[in-house]
């Protein structure tokens, strides 16, 4: 049986609910958002579903599947500024916001990689 720290299970429950409301705007925001930013919550809902379960579960490959559903994320934010018509203000403020989740999602992988088992060289 795999065990798991507090840290890894917070982490996990945490990207599950993220990529929850990702997904639940997809139906929220079909009728009125762009069918580009609908989609692009789609794919970050269900990338980082596969993150949470990989980290859940303790998959040697959670660090890449983590890394590459937060850099969706921050790619996301960037893409509101043309999606939503912002000004160039407004904008520069999602570069910040995309930043900051790129940086939370590279500490977030290098935790994943610390406590995620590589396994044993005979298994």
């Amino acid at each position: 049986m795999h065990r798991r720290g507090v840290g890894i299970t917070v982490l996990a429950i945490f990207v599950a609910i993220i990529s929850t409301v990702h997904l639940l705007q997809v139906f929220t925001g079909a009728f009125d958002d762009p069918k580009a930013l609908v989609v692009e919550h789609a794919i970050v809902g269900v990338l980082g579903l596969l993150a949470a379960w990989a980290i859940w579960t303790g998959k040697r490959w959670a660090p890449s599947a983590l890394a590459i559903a937060g850099l969706t994320v921050a790619v996301l934010i960037v893409s509101l500024g043309p999606l939503l018509r912002m000004g160039g203000q407004e904008r520069a403020g999602l570069w910040t916001g995309a930043a900051a989740v790129a940086v939370m999602t590279f500490a977030a992988v290098w935790y994943v990689r610390r406590r995620v088992a590589s396994p044993s060289p005979g298994a």
